[in-house]
């Protein structure tokens, strides 16, 4: 349901999954359902203060944040979402020319705000340490680090340290955010929501590998913290992977209804695939990281869609039957 009408709005987690649902089948969506979900969003009511222009431009603008969130960024989906709003709006029998005036508006100062806040937030300095305190937590991990290395190893003072960052913690806790925002950003921006789920599974490995590959420092430092700081870490990334869920489920549930994969349970596999990923990483890791991580892909790979079992399918379904 919608709440805070006329002020600002906010989508349950429900009605964002529904959403995401129904853009994803685009313009094959039945009306009805639409119907439904409007009238799920706004009630039954017929006036008052549900139909002003601001409430509609502030739902709006909660969808939009859902396609970035869950990698729908296709020009069709944001078609869609428009046609939804300006059909409201014009049930709602509010005057067109203002309501796309002020929606175009309302885009464009947010754009402008964008700009602005993409520029780079950090000094040369904060970068420094950050970059230096990368290379000293993963020579001798995050207990044996002083700030005093730290500041060392940037060419900086530790006051200098200090200004910017409260305590080593501290320091540590930006650091892994970053990196975790990057490694994410970088997922956002090569994964094709209408590629075919296979297709979206190997990319997506590609860019995981590579992104380690590239920061190898930093899953050492993962693995050396993982009792203080591996799980919070991890509930972080994994967390972010989750939003997306709503549109790689729906991806698995028609590829499972296709015949293409098994009819299993997601999250169940989801964990799995994951801790087989970090095991093979951490294999690598081990082996002081000589080889590049990217070559484990295509074993990772056929582990993943085939198996390591050389058996008929027939056959290996009869010894898992029998135990």
């Amino acid at each position: 349901m919608l709440s805070n009408v006329g002020k600002s709005t906010q989508l349950d987690e429900g009605k964002r999954e529904e959403l995401v649902d129904l853009l994803s089948q685009g313009e094959a969506a039945n009306p009805s359902a639409w119907q439904l979900f409007w009238q799920d969003v706004f009630g039954q009511a017929t006036g008052g203060e549900k139909k002003d222009m601001e409430t509609l431009v502030s739902l709006f603008e909660e969808g939009a944040s859902e396609i970035t969130s869950t990698n729908l960024e296709a020009e069709d989906y944001i078609t869609t979402w428009i046609r939804q709003i300006i059909r409201v709006a014009k049930s709602w029998g509010l005057d067109q020319a203002d309501f796309s005036e002020l929606l175009l508006a309302r885009q464009f100062s947010k754009k402008l705000g964008h700009r602005d806040s993409a520029r780079p937030q950090t000094s040369d300095t904060r970068e420094k340490i950050l970059a230096a305190a990368l290379e000293v937590f993963s020579a001798k991990g995050f207990h044996g680090t002083t700030v005093d290395e730290i500041a060392e190893r940037a060419g900086l003072g530790k006051g200098t340290v200090y200004r910017h960052f409260h305590s080593k913690k501290g320091l540590f806790s930006e650091l892994i955010r970053l990196k975790v925002a990057e490694l994410e950003e970088t997922v956002q921006g090569t994964i094709d929501p209408r590629a075919d789920v296979l297709d979206i599974i190997q990319t997506y490995l590609r860019v995981y590998f590579s992104f380690f590959d590239r920061n190898r420092d930093l899953y050492k430092v993962l693995i050396q913290e993982q009792s203080d700081f591996g799980a919070e870490v991890k509930a972080l990334y994994i967390g972010n992977i989750l939003k997306k869920v709503p549109l790689l489920k729906r991806k698995i549930f028609l590829a499972a209804r296709s015949g293409q994969l098994k009819q299993m349970d997601f999250h169940t596999v989801f964990y799995g695939v994951m801790g087989f990923i970090d095991g093979v990483m951490q294999k690598w890791l081990g082996s002081e990281r000589e080889y590049s991580l990217v070559d484990e892909i295509p074993t990772v790979t056929e582990t993943i869609f085939y198996g390591f079992v050389n058996l008929e399918p027939s056959e290996l379904s009869r010894k898992i039957k029998s135990g």
